[in-house]
């Protein structure tokens, strides 16, 4: 498919188009950055990939689809190109409302073009820098992991209606320990924002404690400021709180950047009490499911060695699977965790990246996207299931054997393996 120009306005067509050159991984990508606005090739590669040049490859396909888009910022002068930093485009948004079951104008977002100059940029990018860099921490350990990952306007969302346009963490964290889930909701804080409206959020906080007294498990509230003077103001602040309740920690920026996000560098600003890590603060026990499996946690879930991830990238025309790749559907859970929270299991699978006549589809209006989306997904079972069938010897397996084996990704193991 020719690349669309980007002024050109994106319709269903062309979503109905791409559907089939897409992987559950691509939709995995969408949703993330839906969520979190935008994201570095790096931190891309760290979710999804397994290598920084299979991320390069795939990045740049679904940016000339308009999947998504990117842009560089501006670095001092002498220290180099600066990485691709990705987000949304037109194409991205239809994916991401047809696997939301959506209309694509019902979708809350829209596309634009200021981000090198938001004045927000500097403040996403170092939210968006400390959770990943918390997950590439938890990657050499086993028993932990960051089981989900929501953006501020999900974490705004999952507050509760009682707590509704009062309170907009910048990210929450579901931290995997041996003791149990953790559950972090970050505040980042600049030093931009006047003391009055740092103690006000701490009262809110204070008050949605309050509120969600049914809620079950606690959950500790990270304040990260950037130095030493902004962290005893802080303290000052929360000396005039209830000491009982949520556990409310602080950190700076330099400690971060120095001992790492796993390190006992946080202080308690409620209570009296030593510097301890997040792996040590009190889980929830109400959360079950495939989240609580550390194999499952970012960082983990798109790399080759999981169980079903050749089936997730394997396109739906190919011949059938090796005994190996069906087997690890079966094994693969229907209602695995998917990154940064989102649920994209039922989206479709992926096929060649050829542009033949009769692999397209008729356009239709958005509102049916998500029904086409269903109906790929009913092809890709019907795949696997004569696939089964083949290898047990119990019928012909039905599938036909594609052209060109265009953008699939991934295609043997890499040797890098994992992130670091």
């Amino acid at each position: 498919m020719p690349a669309p120009a980007r002024t050109r306005r994106i319709g269903a067509e062309h979503a109905f188009e791409l559907a089939r050159h897409l992987t559950e991984r691509d939709r995995a990508v969408a949703l993330c950055l839906y969520d979190q606005q935008l994201l570095t090739t790096g931190q891309l590669r760290l979710l999804f990939f397994s290598s920084k040049r299979r991320a390069q490859d795939r990045l740049l396909f679904l940016h000339r689809q308009r999947v998504f888009d990117r842009f560089y910022p501006a670095l001092i002068r002498g220290a180099g190109k600066p990485q691709a930093h990705w987000l949304l485009d037109e194409a991205g948004a239809h994916l991401v409302a047809a696997s939301l079951d959506l209309d694509r104008k019902q979708l809350p977002w829209q596309r634009r073009d200021d981000w090198r100059s938001h004045p927000q940029l500097a403040h996403r990018l170092e939210v968006n820098r400390f959770v990943t860099d918390l997950i590439e921490a938890t990657l050499p350990d086993p028993a932990l992991g960051i089981g989900a990952w929501f953006g501020p306007r999900e974490a705004a969302v999952r507050m509760g209606e009682k707590m509704r346009g009062t309170l907009r963490p910048d990210a929450e964290l579901v931290l995997l320990s041996p003791a149990g889930p953790v559950d972090l909701l970050l505040e980042w804080d600049r030093g931009t924002e006047t003391l009055e409206r740092l103690e006000e959020k701490l009262r809110r906080y204070r008050s949605a404690e309050r509120k969600l007294y049914d809620y079950p498990g606690p959950r500790s509230i990270l304040f990260v400021v950037p130095g030493a003077r902004r962290l005893r103001a802080l303290h000052e602040l929360a000396a005039k709180l209830d000491r009982d309740g949520w556990p409310i920690l602080a950190t700076t920026a330099t400690e971060l950047r120095r001992a790492g996000p796993l390190a006992s560098i946080w202080e308690r600003l409620d209570a009296e009490q030593a510097l301890c890590s997040l792996v040590e603060l009190p889980p929830r026990c109400n959360l079950a499911g495939s989240v609580l499996d550390p194999a499952n946690a970012l960082g983990r879930r798109w790399r080759h060695k999981h169980p079903g991830f050749w089936e997730r990238l394997s396109p739906l025309g190919r011949a059938a699977a090796e005994p190996r790749e069906v087997g690890e559907v079966d094994e693969w859970p229907a209602d695995c965790a998917q990154p940064c929270g989102a649920d994209v299991a039922r989206g479709p699978g992926p096929t060649t990246d050829t542009n033949q006549p009769e692999m397209r589809h008729p356009a239709g209006d958005e509102g049916s996207l998500a029904r086409r989306w269903a109906e790929l997904e009913e092809e890709r079972q019907a795949d696997i299931a004569a696939a089964r069938a083949r290898r047990h010897g119990t019928a012909r397996a039905d599938l036909q054997v594609s052209g060109i084996d265009g953008y699939m990704d991934d295609p043997e193991p890499d040797e890098e393996g994992s992130w670091r």
